[in-house]
């Protein structure tokens, strides 16, 4: 069968050459199209809760949020292990799930039993993105001018540059460290409200009231109709002052006749230090699982760019400190690298032992045909090419048979009789 084939294809050599063509830009085009990543992600498929339950100790937070969790999360499909863990104010549980899950699917699972879990009134629990251990691709920093504050930076951080970096496909999660997070607050003088005859109480249902816009109806007028509504979100933090909290014989109390209100910030959990700068802002965007990260990468350095061109308040930037594309650039270099390598050796010692340029090239041109056919294999199973499924080519395989088979049909041809055909010696000696 195989000198069958071989005859067929020596009878029809533009076929083969167009089939080989084919190949390569089949394999080329795969190429351009397949992830490439500089590690593999061999992580489980998992799905992480996170509750939030503030003010409480973590038996609290344990009995009345984690249990309630796990047991509305028993059972799920494909579901191998729950892991829970719970601190003061926070229960976080980590569920992980076989190969044959779907993580879509499962996500939407979880996300209805968690509708149906009892919990504490305020308690919301939160599905945490798809995400992995090595979805970590960038990380930057907020500079700005000298003698900046931190608090500003990091307003700046959340309402810009992490709405902008979430809107590039493929970006999972943008997760933030230092500065100070901004906080307006009321700092009520217990001395004030005695005499005013108020309650904290009071105080705090006035300030929760007084933040919002209401709908109204209509009034019509002629032939025209108007809409009215009220409007009575903050425009500044000064607004906080002038909320009304209660009135008598006419004369109206309000917040800043009772309390100072003032910009501040949350209490902080912990700093980031560059230098001789003690608080900085810092970001790490998070890379959605199953992503391309070349594509992700360039989507959010272009975003980067786009915002330090004009996006910024003046003299703030973003400065990266860390980009992944140098490892996936690296990780393709190291393995072109040794294509080529491989691919001069093997010709050198063919032309060296055989003395014929051409079989050499025949056999060195078997390793990058290997390699764009792998690109192929990788696209029909859906891996990405990264250094483990690149590296698992090895080279010495695929040259051995071509190797034995080219010097055979040279030891073939050299015994050949006078009157025997080309095709016939090399179909027998293939």
């Amino acid at each position: 069968m195989i000198g069958a084939l071989v005859r067929g294809a020596m009878r029809q050599p533009l076929l083969l050459i167009g089939a080989v063509l084919l190949t390569a830009l089949f394999g080329v085009r795969c190429f351009q199209n397949l992830p490439v990543e500089a590690f593999p992600d061999v992580s489980d498929t998992q799905a992480t809760i996170i509750t939030l339950y503030e003010g409480h100790a973590a038996e609290e937070v344990e009995k009345q949020v984690t249990i309630p969790v796990e047991i509305g999360l028993a059972g799920l499909p494909h579901a191998v292990k729950m892991n829970s863990h719970t601190q003061f104010g926070l229960s976080y549980l980590v569920v992980t799930f076989d190969d044959a899950a779907d993580p879509n699917v499962l996500r939407q699972q979880i996300l209805e039993r968690l509708r149906d879990v009892n919990l504490p009134d305020g308690v919301t629990p939160d599905l945490q993105p798809p995400q992995t251990a090595i979805g970590e691709i960038y990380r930057y920093r907020i500079e700005g001018p000298k003698g900046s504050d931190s608090r500003d930076l990091r307003t700046t951080e959340d309402w810009v540059v992490e709405r902008r970096l979430r809107l590039v496909p493929g970006v999972a999660d943008v997760v933030v460290y230092g500065g100070k997070e901004l906080e307006y607050e009321v700092n009520p003088d217990l001395r004030k409200l005695r005499d005013h005859n108020i309650t904290l109480t009071q105080l705090f249902q006035a300030v929760q009231r007084a933040n919002s816009n209401s709908g109204g109806g209509a009034v019509a007028q002629g032939d025209q109709q108007y809409l009215l509504r009220g409007l009575g979100l903050f425009r500044d933090w000064r607004d906080i002052g002038e909320v009304v909290i209660a009135e008598k014989n006419g004369v109206p109390t309000r917040v800043k006749d009772v309390a100072t209100v003032a910009r501040g910030n949350a209490p902080q959990q912990g700093i980031i230090g560059v230098n001789d700068k003690d608080d900085e802002v810092s970001g790490i965007v998070i890379l959605r699982k199953g992503e391309n990260p070349s594509v992700v990468l360039d989507g959010v350095k272009t975003a980067v760019e786009e915002l330090n061109a004009s996006g910024l308040p003046p003299g703030v930037k973003i400065v990266p400190y860390y980009d992944r594309s140098w490892l996936i650039n690296r990780t393709l270099h190291t393995v072109f690298h040794n294509l080529v390598e491989g691919a001069l050796l093997v010709a050198a010692v063919l032309w060296l032992f055989l003395g014929n340029l051409r079989a050499a090239l025949i056999v060195a041109g078997v390793i990058p045909l290997a390699l764009l056919s792998t690109f192929i294999g990788l696209t029909f199973v859906g891996l990405p090419a990264n250094l483990l499924s690149l590296g698992s080519m090895d080279f010495g395989i695929l040259v051995d048979g071509a190797v034995i088979v080219v010097e055979n049909i040279f030891v073939q041809l050299g015994l050949r009789k006078a009157n025997e055909s080309a095709q016939n010696v090399v179909a027998r000696a293939t």
